[in-house]
């Protein structure tokens, strides 16, 4: 049994801050596409009785910070990624810097899901925090996937939508174990401040490729202890940052019409247009110019 409903149509009385692009529902599942456009930054909070799991499609912006309520007091706070999950009846708090956005929302009903149970019996604020950015590519690309399905529904929907949920599930719940183990057990990775600073070194370096040694100097220690700490606190390599912090920062770009791909090339520090397609095909599985489309098209 499944319940599909018009984009755009609202709950009775409800306000809200997004319009309804495609909308999905079968038994423990709700999806929505939705689009955000805050001409200001925004603040607010909210806390669910189901779980919810939720994909920027164009890139979470820079800046965008949570904190989680964690035995009745706010967790320290957390840079949200492209893919987030809230577990059910644990309040939240966010900050964003405004903008267009677009974003696949999953709710799922608490106790709908036995893989679900670790988020059902008390999480260690350690995991809770891993919740806040789940860094999982191939599950980023399950999920635009399932975007896909609510776009453009194809032979055997729902049996495809099940799946994709499925193992959506799975691949939280691995994450979840595996960062949080390694917040706890890891030593000898970058301290939240040199990490902090690094990360917003890059961001600020994006029109250029600052070396190890320059990105060393900048934590105050060798290039060699960089590289190893850098994958032992994220999980990726300064590389992999570097390259994932350009194309969700291009994400964010193309998400407006005022610069031209030309532009956004070279802001990255791409040598050409075609490089830079090149890169972004690869990271997100469409040229710049068909991901802007579908962006603006809504």
């Amino acid at each position: 049994m499944r319940e599909e409903i018009a984009a755009g149509q609202a709950s009775a009385g409800r306000v809200r801050d997004y319009q309804i692009d495609a909308m999905f529902a079968m038994p423990g599942v709700n999806l929505q596409l939705r689009t955000y456009h805050h001409e200001a930054p925004s603040e607010g909070g909210k806390a669910r009785a189901d779980h919810v799991l939720s994909v920027s499609l164009s890139g979470r912006p820079r800046g965008s910070t949570g904190r989680y309520i964690h035995d009745r007091r706010e967790t320290r706070p957390f840079h949200f990624g492209n893919i987030t999950f809230v577990p059910g009846g644990v309040p939240i708090m966010g900050w964003g810097p405004g903008g267009l956005q677009q974003t696949l929302s999953c709710r799922l009903d608490y106790g709908a899901f036995a893989d679900l149970a670790l988020f059902e019996q008390g999480l260690s604020e350690d995991r809770l925090l891993a919740c806040g950015d789940i860094r999982a590519p191939q599950m980023e690309e399950m999920m635009r996937r399932l975007a896909h399905e609510l776009r453009s529904p194809g032979f055997a929907r729902e049996t495809m939508i099940d799946l994709l949920v499925r193992a959506a599930i799975v691949d939280v719940v691995r994450h979840v174990r595996q960062d949080g183990e390694g917040r706890r057990h890891h030593s000898g990775g970058l301290s939240p401040v040199q990490l902090r600073r690094l990360t917003d070194y890059i961001a600020s370096s994006l029109d250029r490729s600052p070396t190890i040694a320059e990105l060393a100097q900048v934590c105050g220690i060798s290039a060699g202890h960089l590289m190893r700490s850098f994958r032992q606190s994220t999980g990726e390599t300064i590389h992999a940052h570097v390259q994932r912090t350009r194309i969700e920062r291009a994400q964010a770009l193309l998400a407006k019409p005022d610069r031209s791909i030309k532009e956004i090339a070279h802001l990255l520090g791409f040598a050409t247009p075609s490089s830079f397609a090149v890169a972004f095909r690869k990271a997100r599985g469409q040229s710049p110019t068909g991901f802007r489309r579908q962006v603006l098209r809504g």
